[in-house]
């Protein structure tokens, strides 16, 4: 699978707990790949591949109105990256706002009093419900909220619930009741090439249907879902633009959302904004997969250690509340996954894991991040009227 597909599935995904190799390129796949275009800690352009004077396109970028820092989610490099171009930023233009994917809008209160000075990191993490919501390891995320509570930086929550985006997917942009749609207006239309892309990202899905019309309104309405998450983010980041006083709006949110401008930029020019993109670029991935509208500029940086402490075990899979006060249920099997060896399946609704009553996602994922590397998971699942006992082995850190 080429960068290129494993970017668009970090947005179609992004509430997959996956396994790091999933956010990279497959470097067994891609054995003559070029590896030339970038070095450590350079600026480039994809347009013309030119490298660029680093300190003038920050400088640039922190005149504009709107600058989206992408990111593959588990990578702690990654994040790094967006703390270090954030701070560049505000050195130029101390008059900003930062936007994250990672909250929905209902836990604003929370962010404002994490600014304030209100809450300790522990009441932070749990009022804005990042263990049920995100998912990913907050230690990787923290430094940038800690550099905007010191700096009393307003933080926006960009993000809507994610029933929102499933009830879109599962009947339609149209058919979801306007009191569920938390403001958000009727997406821009998507632009040809970001159908092309989703529909290649589509075609992984293993529940995709032989019916070709049955198929084809299942992808209508899962380009919907895409398209409002979009559009939610690069709305609100243009209501905190226009709200007054002119500040600079730092968008930090997947790279999926922002490569080839047909995400977020593209909802972001419908309503008159344009946006300076900035994506880090790992070294090690193919630029052969770099075209030249991917970014306005990429960052060159080493791969991210392996066995690293931001680094969490992880089972594999999409989970959501099950329609029952009992277990979680499993809408997604990533392959070559811990839980694909475990022979768990799409649909199992997963009951008890070591011992312990699984009731929501929450519990589930904090029970996972308890595993030690090289250690068994035993869980107890309900697979239609059968309730199976499946152990789940998490791989030895190789150092």
């Amino acid at each position: 699978m080429s960068f290129k597909s494993i970017t668009l599935m970090s947005t179609a995904f992004s509430f997959l707990l996956i396994a790091q190799s999933l956010a990279m390129p497959d470097q067994k796949e891609e054995k003559t790949a070029d590896l030339s275009c970038i070095q450590r800690a350079q600026w480039i352009a994809p347009k013309d591949m030119k490298p660029l004077d680093g300190q003038q396109l920050i400088k640039q970028a922190a005149q504009q109105k709107v600058v989206l820092l992408g990111e593959q989610h588990p990578d702690a490099v990654h994040h790094r990256w967006q703390l270090q171009t954030i701070t560049q930023l505000y050195a130029h233009n101390p008059n900003i706002v930062i936007g994250f994917e990672m909250f929905p809008r209902r836990v604003q209160p929370a962010l404002d009093a994490w600014i304030r000075g209100e809450l300790s990191e522990h009441e932070f993490l749990e009022e804005t419900d990042w263990d049920d919501v995100w998912k990913y390891n907050a230690d990787i995320y923290l430094p940038l909220f800690r550099f905007a509570r010191m700096n009393r930086i307003p933080i926006m929550a960009l993000n809507v619930e994610r029933s929102l985006i499933s009830q879109v997917s599962q009947k339609g942009w149209d058919a979801v009741n306007k009191d569920l749609k938390e403001g958000v207006q009727t997406p821009r239309a998507a632009h040809p090439d970001y159908i092309e892309s989703l529909q290649e990202v589509f075609s992984h899905h293993s529940h995709v249907s032989k019916d070709e019309k049955q198929s084809d309104d299942r992808f209508n309405r899962f380009l919907q879902s895409q398209l409002t998450w979009d559009a939610a983010m690069a709305q609100k980041i243009a209501e905190v633009q226009k709200m007054g006083g002119n500040p600079l709006v730092i968008g930090v949110m997947g790279s999926g959302h922002l490569s080839n401008r047909h995400g977020v930029p593209h909802q972001l020019e419908s309503l008159g904004l344009d946006s300076t993109i900035l994506l880090p670029w790992t070294l090690g991935w193919d630029c052969n997969d770099l075209s030249p509208t991917y970014a306005d500029a990429i960052f060159g940086l080493e791969e991210m250690e392996e066995g690293t402490d931001s680094e969490k075990p992880l089972l594999g899979v999409r989970i959501d509340k099950n329609d029952t006060p009992k277990g979680v249920r499993i809408d997604q099997i990533i392959e070559e996954s811990v839980a694909e060896d475990a022979g768990l399946q799409e649909g199992d609704i997963i009951l008890r894991a070591a011992e312990t009553d699984t009731n929501s996602p929450k519990e589930l994922v904090k029970i996972i991040q308890r595993v030690a590397p090289g250690t068994w998971l035993p869980l107890s699942v309900q697979r239609g009227e059968d309730t199976l006992e499946i152990l789940a082995k998490f791989p030895q850190v190789t150092q």
